[in-house]
């Protein structure tokens, strides 16, 4: 798998700032950038995401590290090819401290 990662992403992370008249905005930073093995969903997952029109999530498939090790799906995002992907599921495949599988449905713009 760690051979396939082979396209360039850059997580985001996410946090309030106030602006001259006190009003909360969330203000998006980058926060890591690596290479990711990148799929359309398969078999049960896009079924079950067709069922809710969520046909545009990518599964990306990143190396586990201390600093991704953090990632939820409130406070982080991905760019990937021009586009914004809001994280849904994090994923430490079977605990074991290898490989983070991150779902992320394309943002609408």
């Amino acid at each position: 798998m760690i051979e396939q990662m082979r396209e360039r992403i850059i997580i985001q992370k996410s946090s309030a700032e106030k602006d001259d008249n006190g009003n909360h905005a969330a203000v998006w930073t980058d926060y890591y950038k690596c290479s990711a093995y990148v799929n359309n969903l398969s078999g049960k997952e896009y079924w079950a995401a067709a069922e809710v029109n969520a046909q545009d999530e990518l599964v990306f498939i990143i190396r586990y590290c201390k600093k991704v090790s953090v990632l939820t799906s409130d406070r982080y995002r991905i760019l990937f090819r021009d586009s914004i992907y809001n994280i849904s599921f994090v994923d430490n495949v079977q605990y074991t401290n290898k490989t983070l599988k991150l779902r992320a449905a394309k943002a609408a713009r």
